[in-house]
């Protein structure tokens, strides 16, 4: 095992044709909208909107929020601005780690467009969430639960859009978030159910395909069980991605991840990973070999990670592209009895505990993962449906909740 620097670094006034304006910053006005409709008596400044409007292409994201919000003639002038000018999309390259970017992009667009392509309206949403994540304090509601019996357990929860499909070993059930028009509360309803293969591991399909039948999309689909590996992310001919296969890595296949906006994919069994790009030279085997991957929490080819726990409930930390990894113990406190699930989002960390714990911390630093800080907790909530054994996130237009999954039941928390 590695130490921890293997890891480290991841790191108005308003008239007709003009805007009055005192002396004062536009990041002074901003901060103080009491003084805009304020004039200097010495030496007003009068900006025509047009030059206003090149003004604002230089302001951060948090400073053009607030001047929309001014009066109806910034946010006029602004949405001029946005109409011939791509600002939405530069401040978030600017100011949001590419990681928590792409984060956020998968789940607000929920079919793969080249960030390039992405509207302007699409990328405002996007700040907006990413500002709404950073809120130092959440509310938290439930929204809904489910039970399920004569089943042995969640496999894998999926989010897309506001459908959640909880997977078991050989059954899927399909539940969708619903929004009540009269009281505008959320409920949940089960949309549909459908046998599935036995060991197979159900993901999102990054390439959609729609059904000329039904006229929709087959968005979950079953990745391979066999040693090749079935890339629907690359569409590799010959079905694996070297040409080689690795006889000395046994074990089943546990978890499935892949991403078109990083262009990698990656598979993990039961003693190793490897993860391949098309952009990588061929031939090359890109993996790690470990004897802890059986029992894994967690998998993101964004963040760069694979967290696993072992037998005496030690916590393994992999850097995917490190071929490294690290073993913490103790993770959590003795009162959480140890984590069982775990799930990132942008820079918060989530954890399930084997006693029913749901907690939240923020992360500042690749420290911060490996060493958690109580000054870092976002929340804590004691649950009552038993062992955490699942977690997922659904981030899509104006919902926010968790997704916890214990061995019977599946509850939707809302983070408001």
């Amino acid at each position: 095992m590695n130490n921890s620097s293997d890891l480290k670094a991841w790191s108005d006034v308003e008239t007709v044709d003009t805007i009055s304006l005192s002396s004062l910053s536009i990041n002074s006005c901003v901060n103080n909208p009491e003084q805009v409709n304020q004039v200097e008596n010495n030496n007003p400044v009068y900006l025509p909107p047009e030059l206003m409007e090149k003004i604002i292409c230089y302001l951060d994201g948090r400073t053009l929020l607030k001047f929309k919000e001014l009066s109806n003639t910034c946010n006029d002038i602004t949405n001029n601005a946005l109409r011939y000018n791509k600002i939405w999309r530069r401040i978030c390259m600017e100011e949001l780690p590419q990681k928590y970017l792409i984060d956020l992009v998968t789940k607000q667009v929920p079919k793969y467009i080249p960030l390039n392509l992405i509207s302007e309206f699409h990328y405002e949403h996007i700040y907006k969430n990413w500002l709404e994540w950073q809120t130092p304090v959440f509310k938290l509601s439930k929204i809904g639960q489910h039970h399920f019996l004569g089943l042995d357990g969640v496999v894998k929860i999926i989010c897309h859009k506001h459908d959640v499909m909880i997977v078991f070993s050989n059954f899927m059930y399909l539940f969708s978030l619903t929004k009540d028009q009269m009281t505008g509360s959320y409920f949940i309803r089960n949309s549909d159910s459908e046998l599935c293969k036995h060991n197979s591991i159900v993901v999102l399909n990054p390439r959609p395909q729609t059904n000329e039948d039904t006229g929709e999309d087959n968005v979950f689909i079953d990745c391979d069980i066999k040693y090749s590996n079935v890339c629907p992310l690359h569409n590799t001919v010959r079905k694996i991605h070297d040409g080689n296969r690795r006889e000395h890595y046994t074990g089943k296949l546990i978890d499935v991840y892949m991403n078109l906006y990083t262009n990698i994919c990656c598979w993990v069994r039961e003693t190793w990973y490897e993860w391949h790009s098309h952009s990588e030279p061929k031939n090359v085997i890109n993996g790690h070999l470990c004897p802890h991957l059986s029992y894994l929490l967690y998998t993101s080819i964004i963040h760069g990670l694979i967290i696993s726990r072992n037998r005496t409930n030690s916590i393994l930390i992999h850097g995917i592209f490190k071929d490294s990894c690290i073993m913490v113990n103790p993770w959590l406190k003795t009162k959480y009895s140890g984590a069982t699930a775990v799930y990132m989002h942008t820079n918060i960390l989530f954890i399930g505990t084997l006693n029913g714990y749901l907690l939240a911390y923020r992360l500042h630093s690749m420290d911060d993962l490996i060493n958690l800080k109580d000054k870092n907790m976002m929340f804590e909530m004691k649950m009552d449906i038993g062992q955490i054994i699942m977690l997922d996130i659904m981030d899509f237009e104006d919902v926010k909740a968790i997704i916890v999954a214990s061995t019977l039941s599946v509850v939707w928390i809302k983070i408001d």
